[in-house]
């Protein structure tokens, strides 16, 4: 389903959005995996990203049990974390073999996008010949992925070379885009200072998953001044609608560019609300609506 042609981009087409909306578990901890499966489906969300602890909790034969589990609750398992493959500037290792255990794992599930972060630094002074190193490791892992019928995604995190929007541009212009897409995450895109509209619009053919959640205001405004404090915080995101990321400038960028792909609520590194998780994926749905997409 495509966005309808003529659309005004900075308005949303005649009826909802097409785009499924998910929602990642990395909001609860392990031990209430089954409670947040439950609550997202309840409420509606369409699929789930897991991370890389629950391919290794339900390896084997257990595998099909969370499959089977997913089908009943109709959710689809849009993406998975990698989350023990944390590839450096400059480093040899390539995590192969746990990379292949997450795509065989997702791969029995039926989900999509294998999610990879890089391990550098923001600061980190690296060559031109380091960040081509982790490109050339990341295509191969890209088409490690393909061979499982899967996709791989490059998300830029705070706190990481693809903070910043050069060291984004740096990562992505070192990476084959026919092996790695982007996963734009629009709150670690505006703490880190980048424009997570203008990230969008001008990686547009590459983007393969937008995880949305805000950004307090408290914490933008450290980082602007102090970037190495805000790794302290505890909290440095918020449901969407409640901090400094322009999301109608987002969704007229998605409308704009007819994405049609998943939308993942990622929220991480929060202030427990009195409800819980739970009470933020219900101010996380409405938010959705009010932004024009199907719920």
């Amino acid at each position: 389903m495509a966005w309808p042609v003529g659309a005004h981009p900075g308005l949303a087409p005649p009826g909802a959005a097409p785009n499924p909306v998910g929602y990642s578990i990395i909001s609860w901890p392990p031990e209430e995996l089954n409670q947040a499966l439950d609550t997202v489906s309840t409420l509606g969300y369409q699929g789930v990203q897991l991370l890389g602890w629950v391919q290794e909790a339900y390896a084997g034969s257990k595998t099909m049990e969370l499959k089977d589990r997913l089908q009943k609750l109709k959710l689809s398992p849009a993406a998975l974390s990698c989350s023990k493959v944390s590839l450096r500037p400059g480093s040899r290792e390539t995590f192969a073999s746990k990379f292949r255990e997450y795509a065989d794992f997702l791969q029995i599930l039926g989900g999509s996008v294998l999610q990879l972060i890089d391990g550098g630094t923001p600061r980190g002074d690296y060559s031109a010949s380091e960040v081509k190193s982790l490109g050339a490791t990341m295509n191969e892992l890209g088409r490690m992925a393909k061979d499982f019928g899967l996709s791989v995604g490059y998300h830029p995190h705070f706190r990481t070379l693809g903070e910043t929007r050069e060291g984004l541009g740096r990562v992505l212009d070192a990476t084959d885009s026919h092996c790695v897409g982007l996963i734009a995450d629009v709150g670690h895109l505006k703490l880190g200072g980048s424009d997570p509209a203008e990230v969008i619009r001008t990686y547009h053919q590459r983007l393969i998953l937008v995880h949305l959640k805000d950004v307090r205001r408290d914490a933008y405004e450290l980082a602007r001044q102090n970037r190495e404090a805000v790794g302290k915080l505890t909290a440095r995101f918020c449901e969407i609608g409640h901090g400094v990321v322009d999301f109608p400038a987002v969704t007229a960028t998605l409308r704009e560019i007819r994405y049609q792909g998943w939308m993942i609520v990622e929220l991480d590194h929060f202030e427990p609300l009195p409800g819980g998780p739970a009470q933020s994926a219900r101010i996380n749905k409405d938010s959705f609506r009010s932004l024009g997409f199907k719920m």
